[in-house]
This record gives C-alpha cells, sequence and structure tokens, in this order.
C-alpha cells in the first residue's frame, strides 16, 4: 500500500514539474485544488508560441526546407506546413505520408498563417529584412530566421489559443 502511494505521488509530482499547462491543471482540479487563471493562461501562452515555433524548426530540420530566396523558403515552409496538417501531398508523389512535425494540428496550422502573413507582406513590397546575410540553406540561419518570423508576425492570435489540449 505504501509502495502504491509513493508511485502516486510522484507520478503526480512530475507531471507538476514537467507537465504542460492542460495537464497540470487537470491534475491540481483532480486533488482539489486549482491552477489560477492568470497563471494558466501564462503557461498556456507559452506552451502555444513554443509548440508553433517547434512546428516551423522541425519541418526545416526534419524535411530539409531551404529555399534560393526568402519567398522561395517561405513557399517550401508553406507547403510543408500545410501538408502536415491536411495530409494530402503538393506535389504529383502521393505514396509519400504526411509528414510528423510531433505537434498538435492547431499548432501547425497557427504557424503556416505566421509564415502567410510574411508571404503577403512580401507580395505587398514590405520587404524589410528579418535577418540580414540569411543563408536561407544553412539551417542554423533558418532557425535563427524562424525566430525573428515568429517575434515579428504572431500577432494577431487566433481566438482558439486556449484551447486544451488532451491529457494523455
Amino acid at each position: 500500500m505504501v509502495e502504491f502511494l509513493l508511485i502516486i505521488f510522484v507520478i503526480v509530482v512530475c507531471v507538476l514539474l514537467f507537465g504542460k499547462a492542460d495537464s497540470k491543471k487537470y491534475v491540481l482540479n483532480q486533488v482539489g485544488l486549482d491552477l489560477s487563471e492568470k497563471n494558466y493562461e501564462n503557461k498556456k501562452e507559452n506552451e502555444f508560441a513554443k509548440y508553433c515555433v517547434k512546428a516551423m524548426k522541425e519541418a526545416v530540420s526534419g524535411y530539409n526546407v531551404v529555399g534560393k530566396n526568402e519567398m522561395d523558403f517561405l513557399y517550401n515552409l508553406d507547403n510543408i506546413l500545410d501538408f502536415a496538417c491536411s495530409g494530402f501531398k503538393y506535389e504529383h508523389d502521393y505514396d509519400t505520408p504526411s509528414p510528423n512535425l510531433y505537434v498538435r494540428s492547431h499548432y501547425i496550422k497557427f504557424a503556416s498563417t505566421v509564415v502567410g502573413r510574411r508571404i503577403d507582406a512580401l507580395k505587398k513590397e514590405d520587404s524589410s529584412v528579418l535577418i540580414l546575410n540569411c543563408n536561407y540553406v544553412s539551417k542554423q540561419d533558418l532557425k535563427k530566421y524562424i525566430d525573428k518570423l515568429w517575434d515579428k508576425y504572431q500577432y494577431p492570435w487566433p481566438e482558439d489559443w486556449l484551447k486544451e489540449d488532451s491529457f494523455l
């Protein structure tokens, strides 16, 4: 009996230390405590930004998204993000499975929206440089570029950004 309680205690502590905001809220609610709404929103905001940026960086590193110039890179990135959400291939190769970016689809969709905002700005001749002398083939440069892209084009966020992820 003592071992069982100790195991439960360790699991609860691990969830509270390492879990996502929804997991923490769920566990605290189960034991009769509550995560304050402001604290919960701050955790969800950080989590939302983290996973949207992760989706873009996973596309760059895992699927070799590069480009000859900024517009070419953005189109390639947007294609991979759209493909990861929809499961449909943007080329004629229908045997290729949908890429797995290891984040939920609502994060990927918003990452695609951020990329679309930059594409629209470039089309409107608002070609302000995000990173000077960016090499659109270098993975390190592209990851820095993605951070700058996120900082500049993340707002406004979608209305459902507080959408709960499942507990598991």
